[in-house]
């Protein structure tokens, strides 16, 4: 009997923790949760307006070569500006966890170029700053070092992006250096 009434409070302590979750969204009519597979989360949300993946070393051998691989697929939705943006992390999948990103915006991501003040405001991912600022005047992909999958791709390295925006003759240039699709740094480039 006092095992029912242990097990009975045990679960009921931890109902409140899966209701408080943070890794549901509500898309339209419809919730996601962490668990659901990628193509029932395609049906239920609008279209990602910015997509990233990578491969992640699960099981290495004593050489740091890669055993078992996991796939990690990053959708970021945008709801309009006055909702918040969310960046759907999906693993081999399913979806593993949502988080909140800042404010979205009303017309469509990428369409609009910002200010150097807006930019430096614009966020802390690549897809918030491709949403508020726009396609960047250049870019350029560090060559990664580092343990490569069967298919070729990066496994388990540090992606590093820099991207430039030109802001013509009245402002500086500034370079943005992201690594793993986080914003590390904001330089103003002297011309």
């Amino acid at each position: 009997m006092i095992w029912r009434a242990c097990l009975v409070l045990i679960a009921l302590s931890a109902t409140p923790l899966a209701v408080a979750s943070a890794d549901v969204l509500r898309c339209g009519s419809q919730l996601v949760r962490a668990g659901d597979p990628i193509w029932q989360v395609a049906r239920r949300c609008p279209e990602p307006f910015w997509r990233e993946y990578y491969d992640r070393t699960t099981v290495a051998d004593r050489f740091g070569r890669p055993l078992e691989l996991q796939r990690v697929e990053i959708w970021t939705l945008n709801f309009g500006r006055r909702q918040l943006m969310r960046r759907l992390v999906f693993t081999n999948g399913r979806l593993d966890r949502v988080q909140t990103l800042g404010y979205g915006v009303n017309y469509t991501p990428g369409s609009r170029r910002c200010t150097p003040h807006e930019l430096n405001n614009a966020g802390d991912t690549i897809a918030e700053i491709y949403a508020r600022c726009g396609e960047p005047d250049y870019s350029y992909q560090e060559p990664t070092p580092g343990l490569y999958g069967y298919h070729g791709g990066r496994v388990d390295a540090q992606e590093r992006l820099t991207w430039t925006y030109d802001f013509g003759t009245r402002h500086h240039p500034r370079e943005l250096l992201f690594v793993d699709g986080r914003l590390q740094s904001i330089r103003t480039e002297r011309r």
